[in-house]
């Protein structure tokens, strides 16, 4: 707490400012298309929104809202605003109607679907803001900043629902590292998001210059008062930066948006599954990759990324630290009962010694290689719209496709070719396993219940465990790795090499000549 404060005493009396997202009108609206766009190919989202069964066109809406805002007087849209109990000042001008006349008439069916995610994120935000001191309202913001995308990025790199910056998600105790991003965790970001406007309205004494400060930093804020001589929002106005300017009237049409949605005629786009209905968190204590969990509990991959977005790898280093896992409600008991043989299946695959360390991957560096992949071009897409969803430039793509690129317009089915980064482990040679004895070993898994458990157990005998069959017991096997001899492997073990040979029936003369990827049984 004594670092925060000095750094924001830095911040008042340099001009300092924290990192912040870009945002003009343009941009901002550029920025929020991106987003949900991505939004409407989460897995959660594609799966349970009746919406998503029409075809929409992102690049022009056929939406028509039943009242317009262009169509209504400046006093009707005032006036509502005045009735919404809120202890920002919701101010009502030219800037304010511009960006709620851009919510409702324009992007109307969009907010349709967040209206129905709200139902979801809505109240882990209400309760979180009003713990931590701050008003409710608040939870507006995270519609102009990630359109309820938990997995948004900016083109600057603020992350998450809140879209923190990497420096300022440090500074509020957010985890980062090459596994696990708290900035995309709903619940944690949401409590640094709370503390970090509850400190900017501390030297503010005022929300709205609060949210200005949370756009564009305190040092800019700071400025803009030096230069107006004024201490409000809009006598600053001028003085702001420009993307700044279009900010907190895009919060405030965002909160009229979202409150008077049924008076313009925008239906709430409700999951047919609601995430608060069906999910319940545990917090582990061991190791888990969403890989064992999906072939042993079979739970989609896809599903466990949309409920648990903060795991950047799909590995969650339980014993590392305390981390939490949120599950469709009928697994939970399920997963309890089997949390031991999912930690186990298959663990040197996902887990191998020394792989994840104080939330690190450990053993080999992240590195990233580049890989092409294609996509197949649909109704109404440009190359705008398609470096988008990709996160490229439109020059980039261009210059992937030099022969579509000399076409004004792209052909629906042809292919595009997309160059994107990917993650891997660059794995660290020792001196030991680059000598020609080196050798490496199939560890022993061992369950809760000290049974030993072979690495090649399938997941199929882990999910009959749970019906009380249980796997053969006291069997471990090695797999011969380049070096080995059942001398080795018997010391390695801790056995005799007469108990190898009349494990595996084999003779003196054979046992010399094994051979390398043999499964060995030594126990």
């Amino acid at each position: 707490m004594k670092n925060k404060t000095i750094y924001f005493i830095i911040l008042m009396f340099f001009g300092l400012s924290l990192p912040a997202q870009n945002f003009d009108d343009s941009e901002f609206f550029t920025q929020f298309e991106r987003n949900y766009d991505s939004l409407l190919h989460r897995y959660y989202v594609r799966q349970n929104s009746k919406f998503l069964n029409q075809r929409y066109n992102s690049q022009n809406s056929t939406y028509t809202p039943r009242v317009r805002v262009a169509d209504l007087p400046d006093s009707v849209i005032a006036n509502r605003l005045r009735r919404i109990p809120s202890a920002i000042e919701l101010t009502y001008n030219d800037q304010v109607r511009n960006h709620i006349i851009y919510y409702v008439d324009k992007i109307g069916d969009r907010v349709g679907v967040m209206l129905g995610l709200s139902k979801y994120y809505f109240p882990i935000f209400e309760d979180i803001l009003d713990r931590e001191g701050v008003p409710e309202e608040l939870k507006y913001l995270v519609i102009i900043e990630s359109a309820l995308n938990p997995t948004a990025v900016s083109r600057a790199g603020a992350t998450g629902l809140w879209q923190f910056m990497y420096s300022t998600g440090k500074i509020y105790d957010l985890r980062i590292n090459s596994v696990i991003d708290d900035r995309r965790d709903p619940i944690k970001a949401s409590h640094a998001a709370a503390r970090y406007l509850r400190d900017l309205y501390k030297i503010y004494g005022d929300w709205t210059l609060a949210l200005a400060a949370y756009n564009c930093g305190p040092g800019n804020v700071n400025k803009a008062i030096r230069r107006s001589g004024k201490d409000t929002f809009w006598g600053m106005y001028d003085y702001l930066p420009r993307e700044t300017r279009g900010y907190v009237p895009a919060y405030i049409a965002a909160v009229y948006a979202m409150t008077y949605y049924k008076e313009h005629g925008i239906e709430i786009q409700p999951m047919s599954k609601p995430l608060h209905l069906i999910s319940d968190t545990i917090m582990l204590s061991k190791d888990i990759h969403f890989k064992q969990i999906e072939e042993v509990m079979n739970i989609s991959i896809e599903q466990l990324r949309e409920m648990n977005p903060q795991y950047k790898m799909d590995m969650i280093p339980a014993t590392q630290d305390k981390y939490s896992l949120k599950l469709p409600l009928t697994y939970i008991n399920d997963f309890i009962a089997l949390e031991d043989s999912i930690s186990n299946y298959k663990k040197e695959e996902y887990f191998g010694e020394g792989r994840v360390k104080n939330g690190q991957i450990a053993n080999g560096e992240i590195e990233y290689r580049e890989r092409i992949a294609y996509h197949k071009v649909r109704k109404n897409e440009t190359w705008a719209s398609i470096s988008r969803r990709y996160g490229v430039s439109v020059k980039q793509l261009k210059s992937w496709n030099k022969k579509a690129s000399k076409r004004k317009y792209l052909k629906v089915g042809e292919l595009l070719k997309v160059h994107q980064k990917e993650a891997y482990r660059k794995e660290t040679k020792t001196e030991e396993n680059q000598t020609p004895s080196s050798f490496n070993t199939e560890t022993p898994i061992v369950s809760s219940e000290n049974e030993a458990i072979n690495t090649q157990t399938s997941a199929e005998e882990i999910k009959e465990n749970i019906k009380g069959k249980k796997p053969e017991q006291h069997i471990v096997n090695h797999k011969v790795r380049k070096g080995d001899t059942v001398a080795k492997i018997a010391k390695k073990y801790g056995v005799s090499i007469n108990q190898i040979c009349k494990l595996n029936g084999l003779t003196q003369k054979q046992a010399s000549r094994i051979k390398i990827g043999q499964i060995i049984r030594v126990k």
